[in-house]
């Protein structure tokens, strides 16, 4: 599941880093780890995509 997630996400535009960030993961990139901060607009946009996605899992 974590693998569809991810590819789902990634194929809608949203950065890797984001997509570790969800995922717990956090990259050894001393930029991620202290310096990024995403917008919170980032997170409305990727619940929208997910609603998209959840709706799309169910009618399969």
């Amino acid at each position: 599941m974590r693998k569809i997630f991810a590819t789902f996400l990634r194929n809608e535009g949203i950065e890797p880093e984001l997509i570790d960030l969800l995922q717990g993961r956090i990259p050894d990139s001393v930029f991620v780890r202290h310096y990024y901060r995403p917008a919170m607009s980032k997170f409305d946009e990727i619940r929208n995509k997910l609603d998209r996605f959840y709706d799309q899992v169910r009618l399969n």
